[in-house]
């Protein structure tokens, strides 16, 4: 049986271990995985993912060096975030924000 239990220091193969699942198919199922805690991250990866949330357009036109630059981690670090979310690369974590900012927008022409 997995652990789910927080890595403490800078491991984060059980992060990766326990996140070994599909990529979310949309902001809301995104942001339902850190509510649940079902996703367990490591403190460098959580703060980055509260800054995705925050700012989901700089995560969608940023570099990974520009996020890694503003959550105080290495670019590494954010390649690895979008991994452990269930997405191919760093590239594939970026076409998802930038949907969901497509579809946001999409939402408020018709409102």
């Amino acid at each position: 049986m997995e652990s789910t239990k927080m890595p403490t220091g800078h491991g984060h193969a059980e992060a990766e271990t326990n996140a070994a699942q599909r990529r979310p198919g949309d902001m809301r199922e995104l942001k339902g995985m850190f509510a649940s805690r079902a996703l367990r991250l490591p403190r460098q990866l959580e703060q980055i993912a509260l800054f995705a949330l925050a700012k989901p357009d700089l995560v969608a036109f940023g570099s990974a060096r520009s996020i890694a630059l503003a959550c105080a981690v290495s670019p590494t670090t954010v390649a690895r975030f979008a991994t452990v979310l269930g997405f191919d690369d760093f590239r594939d974590l970026k076409a998802f924000f930038q949907q969901h900012l497509r579809n946001a927008r999409m939402v408020s022409a018709s409102a």
